[in-house]
């Protein structure tokens, strides 16, 4: 990966994002027109990455995902997942607190039952999900955090009308916390809400509505999405890489630009900022040591399989080897042209613990691990911006300068295959390559792009990030079903067979790496721990 060494840069240009906020609370039926709303431009603390969507778009969004529910009591729900051909729909309990039997109707119409075991409570809050199974493909929702304090709200108060208002978030942490209401909005929609979403101006699912205070227009309640995800396991429900959960958040003094994970999971390692380099132990966010030695900041960090061996690289071109069981420099390698024009990019090492692999614009280079001694320079490997090693160790993926990525039989040091990334003028930023050796992708100014390697055709191309962001670091999930790409709007989760956008997760990141498969840890403005319950 490369961290701050682009040709284009993202904020290049980037002056006044203009944010769609609805100010009026009349409720519009979401087949009509959306004449009479009042537009005005949101500001932001910050520059949005992101830009909100479109009205129009927030309420297609809205509309497809929210279903209505009828039975002995009805309302509405979020369709939020599907696993093959069965849907889970996410509503309140009083939508299901009649002995049933219910239907669910979606937004096209099409009615389905639900079996007495697809009607599920979930404990300590006030939700509950129903089943249904439909070989029809239906938009799942995207599940979020509130970011934001402008909201919308959507009802299905009967099969065909679909109601569609806007709000404002007035606290995420509400006076009354019971049965897990704990977003306080004020909109014009009342009673007739119960379990109708509630999504950001992104069209993302944030809540579900239920309790409604007549009297006031400051005392509507929601129940954040974050209950489900957190208890969703609780009931049977996998979620799988979009069930995350933020577990625990570390800040270091200085906002790491590069993180590694040794093998086990058990050590973590950042730039400390400047010339230092600091060892984590994550899960009790304890540091356990600060290393100095360079001259110049610390660009990326690798560790050796069995822990006794930490390689960093610097914005200077210097490459350090250090002991981890005394913390003191081993070897410094003795490169042919180190200089400020020729930072490290990229290290990596062999699963053998054998080779040091590192990345720059003087191109790639292979180092005996122990002795420190250049053992082999790759023909035709200059400018190179991002590496990766298959887990057998046969095979190294490169991202370049010139927008390509180039395939490497490691075992005789030869070029395989060089794909085109896009177009010229980029660069390719990050790459990854999958557990099983057979999927090998590229991040570059907005897109990553995926490769069958044993065909070296391109399987797909996803729009991954905003107009303004490139996609700073890779790496597919332990599954093998999806990949994780970060940016300046964002880390997201794809799924690989179709191309879809799985989950969100709010705040910058350089960095990822994983822990087994079930933690995620991202390196930003701090280091987050993202975790599977």
């Amino acid at each position: 990966m490369n961290h701050g060494l682009h040709r284009f840069s993202p904020m290049a240009g980037l002056m006044v994002l203009m944010a769609i906020a609805a100010v009026g609370f009349t409720q519009v039926p979401v087949s009509g027109r959306l004449e009479g709303w009042g537009l005005q431009a949101l500001a932001s603390d910050s520059p949005l990455f992101n830009p909100p969507l479109a009205i129009e778009e927030v309420t297609a969004i809205a509309k497809d995902m929210t279903v209505f529910i009828a039975g002995p009591t009805s309302g509405s729900g979020a369709i939020v997942s599907r696993q093959g051909n069965v849907y889970t729909v996410l509503t309140t309990k009083t939508v299901v607190s009649g002995s049933g039997p219910y239907q669910v109707v979606t937004s096209n119409g099409r009615r389905y039952s639900v079996s007495p075991s697809g009607v599920i409570l979930l404990p300590l809050v006030d939700l509950a999900v129903l089943q249904f199974t439909s070989s029809e493909t239906y938009p799942v929702a995207q599940l979020a955090e509130p970011s934001d304090s402008q909201i919308y709200l959507t009802v299905a108060n009967q099969p065909q009308t679909t109601l569609f208002a806007a709000g404002n978030l007035v606290s995420t942490a509400g006076t009354n916390l019971s049965d897990g209401y704990d977003l306080r909005y004020n909109s014009a929609l009342k009673s007739s809400g119960s379990g109708g979403p509630v999504v950001d101006r992104w069209g993302r699912l944030i809540g579900i509505q239920g309790r409604f205070n007549p009297e006031s227009v400051m005392g509507s309640s929601a129940i954040a999405v974050s209950n489900f995800v957190r208890l969703a396991p609780t009931v049977g429900l996998n979620l799988g890489w979009r069930g995350w959960i933020l577990s625990n958040m570390i800040q270091p003094a200085t906002p790491p630009r590069a993180i590694a994970l040794s093998p086990d999971g058990s050590l973590l390692a950042t730039d400390g900022g400047y010339n230092r380099i600091q060892l984590w132990d994550w899960q009790s966010s304890q540091l356990n040591a600060t290393l100095s030695g360079h001259n110049s900041e610390v660009n990326s960090l690798a560790i050796s399989p069995n822990k006794q061996i930490l390689v960093s690289g610097d914005q200077q071109g210097q490459v350090m080897i250090w002991n981890l069981r005394t913390g003191q420099i081993a070897n410094t390698l003795t490169r042919s042209r180190p200089n400020q024009s020729n930072p490290i990019t990229s290290v990596a090492i062999t699963a053998n613990g054998q080779t040091l692999i590192t990345g720059s614009n003087q191109g790639i280079e292979l180092w005996d691990l122990n002795t420190g001694r250049l053992v082999l320079t790759l023909p035709e490997s200059g400018e190179a911006n991002a590496i990766a090693i298959s887990p057998d160790s046969r095979t190294l993926v490169s991202g370049h300068l010139d927008n390509t990525v180039k395939v490497w039989n490691l075992l005789n040091g030869n070029l395989v295959q060089t794909l085109e990334a896009g177009e010229r003028g980029f660069i390719v930023e990050s790459v990854a390559i999958s557990s099983d050796g057979q999927t090998i992708a590229g991040g570059t100014y907005r897109e990553i792009r995926l490769w069958n390697l044993e065909r070296g055709i391109r399987q797909r191309t996803i729009e991954a990030h905003c107009d303004l962001c490139y996609v700073y670091d890779l790496a597919f999930t332990p599954d093998g079903t999806g990949i994780v790409s970060t940016s300046e709007d964002g880390t997201k989760i794809w799924n690989i067979a179709d191309g879809t956008l799985l989950r969100t997760l709010d705040g910058t990141a350089k960095s990822l790496a994983f822990s087994g498969d079930r933690t995620l840890i991202l390196g930003g403005d701090t280091l987050r721990i993202w975790q599977v319950p």
